[in-house]
C-alpha cells in the first residue's frame, strides 16, 4: 500500500494512511516533510513505535532536542514522557494532570522548536484531547488594517504559565523569557503566522498595558475559534507531527484517576523567529 496524504475535514491537518512508521525511507520521509509545511499538522494511527523509532520518525524533520526530565518509563534524554503515572505518589512523567490553555512551545525561548511528534501509549477512557489551530489561517483571516498594525510589533513571552512579568520583569534561569515578532515568517513557505498566546504572552513592546492585553486577547480570540480548531480525540496508537511555528495547541482535563502515557520528540529549529 502506498503513502496517502488525506486531509482532515478541519481547518488544518492531514492523516497519512499506509506508512509504517517503524522503517521509513527516503522518498517518504521527503513525503512528510512537504505534508508538514503544507497542513501543520499530521496525522498516523494505529503506530506501536519503540522509542528509538519514535526518534527516527521525528528526525524526518529536524534534529531531535534533549528532555528537560529522563523518565524511567523511557530511559532517554531524547524522549519527553507526558503521564500522570506516579511512583510514591511522584509523577513519572510532565505534565501529569489536568487542561492546558492554548500555547505555543518554547515561545519563551530565541530558538523555540520547530515542531514535535507524540505517540499515545495509553490513554483514558475520556478527555485529555489536544486541540490545535491554525495560526497561519488566522493570520491570513485578519483585516488589512491588523495586519499592518501588528506587521513590526514585537511580543515578549515567559515560561511562567499563566503569569506575566508586571511584578519581576527580570530574566532569570528558571524564568527565561525572550521577544519576537508577532507575526512571524515560515523560512520554507514566506507564509506568516501568528505568535501570540494567552498562556505566555506577557506584553506587546510599544503599547500600553491595556492595550497590549487588549490586543493579545483580540488575536487570540481569532486563533482559538472554534473554526479555527481542529480537535483530536486520541486513540492508543495515534501519533501526531505538528510544525509549531504554525500552530498552538491546548489540552481538556481528563480523570486524574485514569492512567495517561504519551511519548514525544521534540524537533529543533535552526533560526529563531523572523518577521
Amino acid at each position: 500500500m502506498s503513502l496517502t496524504v488525506k486531509p482532515l475535514d478541519a481547518p488544518l491537518g492531514a492523516e497519512i494512511v499506509g506508512l509504517d512508521a517503524r522503517a521509513i525511507d527516503k522518498d517518504q520521509a521527503a513525503t512528510l516533510r512537504a505534508a508538514f509545511l503544507r497542513h501543520h499538522l499530521l496525522l498516523l494511527r494505529g503506530q506501536a513505535l519503540e522509542d528509538a523509532q519514535l526518534v527516527a520518525l521525528g528526525e524526518c524533520f529536524g534534529a531531535i532536542a534533549k528532555s528537560r526530565m529522563v523518565s524511567p518509563l523511557s530511559g532517554r534524554d531524547d524522549i519527553m514522557v507526558i503521564s500522570n503515572i506516579r511512583e510514591d505518589g511522584k509523577p513519572l512523567g510532565q505534565l501529569p494532570d489536568g487542561e492546558m490553555a492554548f500555547h505555543i512551545d518554547q515561545i519563551y525561548r530565541d530558538i523555540p522548536c520547530k515542531g514535535a511528534a507524540l505517540h499515545a501509549v495509553e490513554i483514558p477512557e475520556a478527555g485529555g484531547d489536544t486541540m490545535f489551530s491554525n495560526n497561519v489561517a488566522a493570520y491570513e483571516a485578519l483585516p488589512e488594517a491588523m495586519k499592518a498594525r501588528i506587521e513590526t510589533l514585537q511580543a515578549t513571552h515567559s515560561f511562567q504559565y499563566g503569569e506575566t512579568l508586571r511584578e519581576n520583569r527580570t530574566q532569570t534561569q528558571d524564568r527565561p523569557q525572550a521577544t519576537h515578532p508577532l507575526a512571524r515568517r515560515i523560512p520554507e513557505t514566506g507564509k506568516r503566522s501568528l505568535a501570540v498566546c494567552r498562556l505566555m504572552t506577557d506584553r506587546i513592546e510599544g503599547l500600553s498595558e491595556s492595550d497590549s492585553r487588549a490586543l493579545i486577547d483580540e488575536l487570540c480570540d481569532v486563533l482559538e475559534n472554534p473554526g479555527n480548531v481542529y480537535s483530536h480525540s486520541w486513540k492508543v496508537g495515534d501519533i501526531l507531527i505538528w510544525d509549531n511555528r504554525c500552530t498552538s495547541h491546548a489540552r481538556t482535563d481528563f480523570p486524574s484517576t485514569q492512567r495517561r502515557l504519551m511519548k514525544r520528540v521534540t524537533i529543533k529549529d535552526e533560526i529563531g523567529p523572523q518577521p
